[in-house]
């Protein structure tokens, strides 16, 4: 037997443990999904989950024969649906992403199940308060859209299902604030006598399976919206609540890479401090064909914790001095290169809307007296000890390493500061970090926004020098010349976060063949000669 298909086993087992019930589904249903950009992906594409759960259960029984009605609309909430629902009593010919289905008509016709799909966009567009008043809230919103929609559309089973993670990474501080809805879900389902349907916890269990295969595993392709592994997944939560486990295997089947890499491994940083550039992490991994080995450069560690069949835990200490720092895995005669990105020194903390008025930011007008200190770094000391952008709102200080579980997928010059704090609007972050070169050269600077959503302005520097200033969307594409000095340099930027996704890209490219692989990186403060230029009143552009 092949390993992924022992690893879908396991999957299984845990999938159906406890969940196995009498069918729910008829042959003739009219089922309704309600939902977001998700769901209306998965109505859109004819590979989506939302036609993948009608080919599964065709599939298991020829008598099936379901209709299926998908009404996903993009960027909508909880919240946002509900007026949704009402305004099309008035007009029912509004339609949402998949056009062929107009809401009114199609909420006003009995339904036989109805399943609602939301949350994703309450903390990505951050109109959810990660607080128990901001859950409940929540939650008494969703019980509002279930009670209009079953007393309009009569339907014989009411579904609720979890919403798929934001961002790939279990302890994100979005997916931590989504675990507590999920909470408040699973009551609101009881209260109401609701089926909840788990796509969320499905997610999960794939996820894992997918990485003992593939380090590069994802089931989303931005961190939110399925890719090819999941629509299938979706679709395996959505039949496993509905107790169709023939049919949720068929789409494990799908869900699950059906080949490997020989090794995977997870990479995982450890709590340590944030001024240092070594960095400790928890390695594990998966070797399919012998022992694992783990090869490292001069000055690193790597501690075998534990081993269990082909499953090997080791600690890893790292130092982080290398725009990319390489190191080997082997197994009999595979061979696994895992780079760790170079590190930032990221600063963030919520002011409200200073410095924004009508959706647009004034740089002016929203200028802090930590932003010299950011720019320049002099000061620096003061403000990482207990730097306030105001009195009682300190920065909270963390170094940044991206990883495959956030955007940019590890490359070390994008930011998700979705990895570092559960963002709200008008929140401020800081990003620095020092690279030293042995002789002075030109160079070009990259600004971006790498997400596929989100609104912000952002200011880069370069030892002082004002690199960007603007959208920090409309930089993308462009390239800023610029040049690094002898010595230690001084990279940091400003950003101030509107709406959606908060992503940021500041990367650095050589001119004329020069790949600037020799440049060294920290994240410790350097005290840097301070030039006439720095000397000068640097608050205007």
């Amino acid at each position: 037997m092949r390993l992924y298909t022992l690893f879908l086993c396991l999957v299984c087992s845990v999938l159906w443990a406890g969940s196995l019930s009498a069918k729910i589904l008829q042959p003739e249903d009219r089922i309704v999904f309600i939902g977001d950009s998700i769901t209306g992906q998965g109505g859109g594409n004819e590979h989506g989950w939302v036609w993948l759960i009608r080919d599964a259960l065709k599939a298991v029984d020829a008598s099936n024969a379901q209709t299926i009605i998908p009404l996903g609309g993009s960027g909508h909430t909880v919240g946002s649906w509900r007026n949704i629902e009402k305004n099309s009593r008035e007009k029912k010919t509004g339609t949402l992403d998949v056009k062929k289905y107009q809401v009114g008509v199609e909420l006003d016709k009995h339904a036989d199940v109805v399943v609602i799909m939301l949350g994703m966009n309450d903390v990505l567009s951050t109109h959810l308060a990660n607080t128990d008043a901001g859950i409940e809230k929540w939650k008494a919103q969703y019980r509002g859209l279930l009670q209009a929609v079953r007393e309009r559309s009569s339907p014989r089973v009411m579904a609720l299902a979890t919403p798929t993670p934001c961002t790939e990474d279990t302890n994100s501080p979005k997916n931590l604030a989504m675990d507590r809805m999920v909470v408040a879900l699973k009551a609101l389902a009881e209260e109401e006598d609701c089926l909840i349907l788990p796509t969320r916890e499905t997610a999960w269990e794939v996820l894992a399976a997918g990485r003992r295969l593939k380090p590069d595993f994802h089931f989303s392709h931005d961190q939110v919206h399925p890719n090819r592994y999941g629509h299938p997944m979706i679709a395996a939560g959505m039949l496993r609540g509905f107790g169709e486990a023939e049919a949720a295997t068929l789409m494990l089947e799908k869900a699950v890479p059906a080949d490997s890499s020989g090794i995977s491994y997870e990479l995982e940083p450890k709590l340590s401090d944030v001024l240092t550039d070594e960095a400790v992490f928890e390695l594990t991994v998966y070797a399919q064909n012998g022992v694992a080995r783990v090869e490292l450069p001069d000055g690193w560690r790597c501690d075998l914790l534990a081993s269990s069949k082909d499953v090997y835990r080791f600690e890893l200490t790292a130092r982080l001095a290398k725009r990319v720092n390489p190191f080997e895995i082997r197994s009999g005669e595979e061979t696994c290169e895992v780079s760790i990105p170079a590190p930032w020194l990221l600063a963030t903390a919520n002011k409200g809307w200073f410095g924004w008025s009508q959706g647009v930011y004034d740089p002016n007008k929203g200028a802090l007296d930590s932003d010299m200190a950011v720019r320049t770094g002099e000061g620096l000391d003061l403000l990482l000890t207990n730097g306030e952008i105001e009195p009682g709102k300190p920065l909270k200080w963390d170094r940044f390493i991206g990883n495959v579980n956030y955007g940019g997928n590890g490359d070390p010059a994008v930011v998700d500061f979705a990895q570092v704090t559960y963002f709200r609007p008008g929140e401020i972050g800081y990003g620095l970090r020092w690279i030293y070169s042995e002789h002075a050269r030109p160079v070009r600077l990259t600004v971006s926004r790498p997400g596929f959503a989100g609104v912000s302005y952002s200011q880069v520097w370069l030892n002082g020098d004002s690199i960007y200033s603007g959208d920090t969307s409309k930089a993308r594409g462009q390239l800023f010349e610029s040049s690094v000095r002898k010595g230690w340099n001084l990279l940091s930027f400003k950003t101030n976060f509107s709406q959606w996704q908060w992503q940021l890209e500041v990367g650095m490219i050589g001119l004329e063949g020069d790949d600037l692989n020799d440049l060294s990186y920290s994240i410790v403060p350097k005290n840097l000669p301070t030039t006439a230029r720095m000397a000068l009143d640097l608050g205007s552009e």
